[in-house]
Formats: C-alpha cells, structure tokens, sequence
C-alpha cells in the first residue's frame, strides 16, 4: 500500500514538474512580445535575430532562476524553511550568475562608469540605513546589468511575479518584496512600505526603477515610492544611469564568434553617479527632479523623446571618467 502511493506521489510530482516546465517557452513568448513593443518605437525595431535573442533570453532567464532556486531547497528545508533563510545566497549569488552570465552569453559586454561611486555593501551583518539605487528602465536588459552594480539587494515586484514558472520560486526564496498593482491595493501599499523600511534599515539595498514601467523613447516622469522609502529611512540615494545600445538585440553577437567576430563590444553603459544624501525634511519634488535630471544627463537624445539622433550607435559618457569592463 506504501509502494503504491509512493509512486502516485512521484508520479503527480513529476508530471507537475513536466506541465511547470512546459510553461516556460509559452511564458517567454509574451516576455518577447513586451520586449517588441518596447522597441518598436525606435529607429531600430527587433530584427528576426533580435526576436530569437529576446526569446532564448527570457527562456533561459526562467530555467536559470528556477534550478538555481531549486537547488537551494535542500539548504531551505535544512534552516527551517525561514522567510529569509537562503536570501543571501538566492539573491547574492544565484541570481547574480544567472543574470551576468546571461546578458555576457547573448547580449555582450557592460562598461561601469565612476565605479567608485558604488557604496560598499557587505553581504553578511550589513548595517543600515542602506543605499537605494535607481535608474531609468529601457529594457529587459536592465534587469540583468544592474547585477553588475550590487550583488545583494531587493526588487519590488508585482504580485503575479510570483506565479512566474522559475522565476517566482526564486524571488521568493530571496525574500523580494510584492505588491498587487491594481485593485484595492491600499494593504498591499501599506505592506510595501512596511518592508521596504525593514530592508533598508537591516542594511540591505533596493534597486528601484521609479518610472515604473520600461520605456525608451520617452522621459517618464519618477513616481514617489523611492523617495517616499528614502525620506522615512533618511537612506542615501544612488542615481544610475543605463545606456542600452540601440543594436544591443540585433548584433550577431554570439554568432559572430564563430568566424572571428569581436567579443569586446560594449552593448551597454551604466553610470553611477555620487550617492545623494536624504534626510527627513528633504523636498521630495526637488529631490525627484534632481534625481531624473541627474540620471538623464549622460543618456543619449532617444532617451529624452527625441529620435532624430537615436540612430546613432554607441553610448555617450562622461569622458576622463574612469570606465571598466566585464
């Protein structure tokens, strides 16, 4: 009788793992059609190679997530099951591999500019108020190069993330805060803030896009939430500035390795620019002008709505600013 329902039991389970995984490149299809969208408005569309790099990205993107995610469910189980258990080693490294290591495999390379500027953030007893970095958000590319800036911190994410195949057992294995977008949302709110002020002061950073949704060829104004988190926690505020090539998706690249083709294009340029100081009587308008006009200030012309200049590739920087590779 045991045998039996020991293998009813394998049985269900693998055949729930099968339909799971098989969500998968049902799920990256709408990722790519939200990508498309994106850039359609651009004088760079998404070529056929573009479209598949978007694709394979978002199914990776997913696969990556979840058995890295899985992998750490024996650790999970073995300290309790905690809320926080595994955070450090979900969001520090296995997120952190799979989001590099995707964007070095299928897109290229990043160059950080005024690295210098990035506070340091130590990953076990880390003190608050901690720093949050913002940018502006263009792309999906965004969501694997900020990695490159700070190895722990916290997204804040829309509820259904979570019902993501692969991608929501891991944000809640590294502990990110949800929020329930639409609908009466007043709770939701009240507990976003809640956490946020929680993951500040224990010393963790955030990584907010204030514009709140992706957009290339228009300047979206900030919402509030960054700063409204900021000024409660009196939490220093890192501007970053993400300049995505206009031919990041339809290079050749990897294919042009195959007969020789340069490995070394920088695709994508992220500035960080001297954390801003925040304290409790800080004016949130001015702050959030600061913060866009600061971060708008190296980004080429497509990011401020015009696109009669945005055909032009490569990304402007601050030259004499010291640059690194990866």
């Amino acid at each position: 009788m045991m045998g039996n329902l020991t293998t009813m039991a394998l049985v269900f389970i693998g055949r729930s793992l099968i339909c799971y995984i098989g969500i998968i490149p049902i799920a990256a299809i709408f990722g790519t059609m939200q990508e498309y969208k994106i850039w359609k408005t651009t004088p760079k569309p998404l070529s056929i190679v573009g479209h598949i790099k978007v694709y394979i990205l978002n199914v990776l993107w997913c696969f990556g997530t979840g058995l890295a995610a899985i992998s750490l469910l024996p650790m999970w189980a073995q300290r309790g099951f905690g809320k926080s258990a595994v955070s450090i080693e979900q969001n520090a490294v296995m997120e952190n591999l799979v989001a590099t290591g995707l964007f070095r495999a299928i897109v290229g390379r990043v160059k950080i500019v005024n690295e210098e500027n990035i506070p340091h953030i130590a990953l076990h007893n880390p003190k608050g108020p901690a720093p949050i970095f913002i940018a502006n958000h263009a792309s999906q590319i965004d969501v694997c190069v900020v990695y490159y800036v700070a190895k722990r911190f916290k997204w804040i994410a829309k509820e259904s993330v979570k019902y993501m195949p692969g991608v929501g057992i891991g944000m809640i294995l590294g502990d990110h805060i949800f929020i329930q977008r639409k609908g009466k949302n007043g709770k939701s709110v009240s507990n976003l803030y809640e956490e946020s002020n929680k993951t500040i002061q224990s010393g963790i950073p955030m990584m907010i896009f204030p514009q709140g949704t992706r957009r290339i060829t228009k300047r979206l104004p900030f919402k509030d939430g960054a700063f409204n988190i900021a000024i409660e926690n009196e939490a220093p505020i890192v501007p970053v500035s993400i300049d995505v090539s206009i031919n990041a998706w339809n290079s050749l690249y990897p294919l042009n390795l195959l007969w020789g083709g340069d490995d070394g294009k920088i695709e994508v340029t992220m500035t960080i620019h001297k954390p801003i100081e925040v304290k409790k009587d800080t004016d949130k308008a001015e702050l959030k002008t600061r913060c866009q006009d600061i971060i708008y200030s190296v980004l080429p012309a497509i990011y401020h709505g015009s696109e009669s200049e945005s055909s032009k590739d490569g990304n402007k920087t601050n030259s004499g600013s010291d640059k690194k590779k990866h």
